[in-house]
């Protein structure tokens, strides 16, 4: 039997012998669709077909023969949307039903061959992108027949979200809908195994499935990759309730904070004839001296004992691996008295609290039923999780940091045997911080993680992009960050950068030679700022860009995310620009702040044109004055216009597109802030009768700088150049001061 089915007009599955495929004007863009039982291929043979309803609208579906009784398959069609979804269902308990290796599923619908395209083939110059299942959702690209992708070695060739990518934006996405730990999209190891094609199923460790276990997997129709990240996002969203707390949910997710994490000056490292809470109060005290208003502290895994212990110095440790936790308890040696004299020496701030995976030697499990593999563990049932929460609380802890997540679920095999075990552990943690009135960050999460996180109430933040300064240049991490957001954004996750410093070369440190950029980035985040600085040399200036004299962030509405067209490349292997953006969205339209990176490994110098469409549907429909952040210069931007540039390895460029408005003007903000119009600053930005009229938020007794532009003198402001940029500085003398201009 041959059938069409039809999916939002664009999109379409051709069930037809002897392979099915899939068309979207193109015939054939996956090769042909198969089932794999018992790593055997089978040519799926058409069932029943009934229609039916459900909140996305009317669908077609279509039973498919061929697998053995108790395991269905299914495939719908939505009439109205570009969408097809992919169902595995157990009719009865299965045992032992994995193959036993986790990236080989023993049950694959759909299996993909598009080295194999029968009925043709995609459009030349197509590309495959996605996250690999490794910590921080790994971003990879890779070619039209899903192979060629540069995995981190130690993780499985797993990439899920899998986008296709069309050279005219097009975009096919197939992505997990529930479930998400149990499904995996197994993709090939390299170019040489291009034939074994993309296997979307059960995950090869997934031994036991009880009976009436059913997944879906979506294969989603988009314009542009973004687009594709966004409709199957929101759909999660919507399908699990998903709220979020937002981006001034804590302290330490909506204030500056200190880190003495992974690339910290102070991880594992304490100052020179200081132990280490001596030194945490010398880190606090000298800020404070010097107004830089930190208002919380993370602790990192340097405070409680592994299996492998490491030393704490002024040497520090060089290489800290991923031995187990022994116990959640501070190291007598380092803390002979517990937290209290540590949180009275530093004045009382909050905590954030690292947390990692669980050892074999640890002594909870004479209490604590676990499970164990190899030299790891873990809990099976929520009692321990509730223990070590009510200690976070007791010691002062806002946020608790749950890291290492990859390593706890990849590490331990009956933790991922039977479903529902890895979500269970999250939801626990998650319960737990909220009957505490605590919060969660993720870190080291896989693809998986970010995506149950849609049933997480208290998860604040979550690291999109590998440790600072670790094992490789700065712009791999600024690539992997932008791309990793993406997915964070679409599900309204708040990314946090990881700990930068601020502040040059030191007689003892290294520095960072690009402070300005971390800095720009993790305030762009939308997330967490955590500065790692050595004492006495934290920049003040270059922080504050970041937040007001009281700490709050200064921030972008949203999470700064890599372009559509960055997705069709990997800036950091190939020389294409790595372009972010965000916004600002006041009542008078939307300010983008765009950010441009040479990120490449070649370390060439990088030529590029930057077009207003670049930014996608919402680019802007009307003239907008372009504010060159570094440079202090702006220049008039039609809807169809753009710009160019050029820029050596590692360097940036920033700009703030901003609405021209009513008598023609407009405004920039407070440039002294990356963020230049974050509500936390200037709010409610309206134009009025020929007049803007906005709101600044500050400390009384500070002064704000506010610029914009204007074609004509403009009333109540004293300093306007022959550019037409003008300059009101305001002293804020009330929490909230209202501003009104005219011509």
């Amino acid at each position: 039997m041959s059938r069409t089915l039809s999916a939002g007009g664009v999109l379409s599955f051709v069930c037809e012998a002897p392979h099915w495929r899939v068309a979207w004007q193109e015939p054939d863009w996956l090769g042909p669709v198969e089932l794999h039982s018992g790593g055997v291929a089978i040519a799926p043979d058409l069932g029943r077909v009934t229609a039916g309803s459900d909140r996305l609208g009317v669908f077609v579906r279509a039973e498919v023969e061929g697998l053995a009784s108790p395991l269905r398959a299914s495939v719908r069609a939505y009439r109205d949307v570009p969408l097809l979804v992919f169902r595995l269902e157990a009719g009865a308990e299965l045992r032992d039903f994995g193959s036993g290796t986790f990236a080989d599923p023993a049950l694959a619908w759909p299996a993909l061959r598009p080295a194999d395209r029968a009925a043709g083939g995609v459009a030349p110059g197509t590309r495959t992108y996605g996250h690999q299942y490794a910590e921080f959702a790994l971003p990879v690209t890779g070619g039209d027949t899903a192979a060629g992708f540069l995995f981190a070695p130690h993780r499985p060739p797993v990439v899920e979200p899998l986008l296709f990518l069309a050279p005219d934006g097009r975009t096919l996405l197939l992505a997990p809908l529930d479930h998400f730990h149990e499904q995996i999209i197994a993709v090939p190891e390299d170019a040489a195994h291009a034939r074994e094609g993309v296997r979307c199923g059960w995950h090869g460790d997934l031994a036991d499935v009880p009976a009436g276990f059913a997944a879906e997997l979506a294969l989603w129709a988009a314009s542009s990759p973004r687009a594709a990240v966004d409709a199957w996002a929101a759909e999660l969203c919507r399908r699990y309730g998903t709220v979020r707390r937002g981006r001034y949910a804590d302290d330490g997710v909506g204030k500056l904070s200190y880190w003495t994490d992974n690339g910290a000056v102070y991880y594992y490292r304490t100052a020179p004839s200081r132990d280490y809470m001596a030194t945490l109060e010398a880190v606090v005290q000298d800020l404070h001296s010097k107004a830089v208003p930190v208002c919380s502290m993370q602790l990192d895994s340097w405070f409680y004992p592994h299996a492998i212990p490491r030393p704490v110095g002024p040497e520090g440790a060089p290489l800290v691996p991923s031995s187990g936790m022994v116990s959640w308890e501070p190291r007598e040696d380092l803390f002979p008295h517990g937290f209290a004299d540590l949180r009275r020496r530093l004045g009382g701030l909050p905590l954030i609290l690292h947390s990692r995976h669980f050892s074999r030697q640890s002594p909870y499990w004479r209490e604590y039923a676990c499970w164990q593999d190899g030299e790891y563990a873990h809990p099976c049932d929520a009692r321990l999780l509730e223990r070590l929460m009510e200690s976070a609380a007791a010691w002062g802890a806002l946020t608790y940091e749950q890291d290492w997540m990859v390593e706890s679920f990849l590490g331990v095999r009956s933790l991922r045997s039977a479903p529902g075990r890895a979500r269970a552990w999250q939801e626990a943690l998650d319960h737990a911080a909220a009957t505490r009135g605590m919060t969660l960050q993720w870190c080291m999460a896989t693809p998986a993680d970010f995506m149950q996180a849609v049933s997480l109430a208290t998860l604040t933040s979550i690291r999109t992009s590998g440790d600072y300064r670790y094992l490789f240049d700065n712009g791999l991490n600024w690539m992997w960050f932008l791309h990793v957001n993406a997915l964070a954004r679409a599900l309204g996750l708040t990314p946090y950068k990881d700990v930068f410093i601020s502040h040059g070369k030191t007689a003892s440190t290294a520095g960072e030679a690009y402070a300005e950029v971390e800095s720009l980035l993790a305030s762009l985040s939308s997330g967490p700022v955590g500065i790692g600085d050595e004492i006495g040399c934290t920049d003040r200036d270059l922080v504050l860009r970041t937040c007001r004299e009281d700490g709050v962030l200064v921030k972008p509405d949203v999470p700064i995310a890599a372009l559509d067209r960055c997705f069709m490349h990997n800036s950091f292997l190939e020389p294409q620009p790595l372009v972010g953006e965000t916004y600002s969205e006041h009542p008078a339209g939307r300010w983008w702040y765009v950010a441009v990176f040479n990120a490449c490994r070649t370390k060439q110098t990088i030529d590029y044109r930057i077009a207003l469409g670049d930014l996608g549907p919402s680019a802007p429909r009307a003239a907008v004055i372009a504010f060159d952040w570094r440079r202090r210069t702006c220049d008039r931007l039609e809807p169809g216009g753009g710009w160019d540039g050029s820029l050596p390895w590692q360097d940036w460029e920033y700009r703030v597109l901003c609405p021209l408005l009513p008598g023609e003007l407009t405004v920039f903000g407070d440039v002294s802030k990356y963020a230049c119009v974050g509500d936390r600053r200037i709010a409610a930005i309206r134009a009025i009768e020929g007049e803007v009229r906005f709101d600044v938020f500050g400390v009384p007794g500070t002064v704000a700088e506010i610029w914009g532009w204007s074609a004509h003198p403009l009333r109540g402001v004293s300093e306007r150049d022959e550019s037409g940029i003008w300059r009101l500085r305001l002293t804020v003398d009330a929490p909230v001061v209202s501003v009104s201009l005219g011509g």
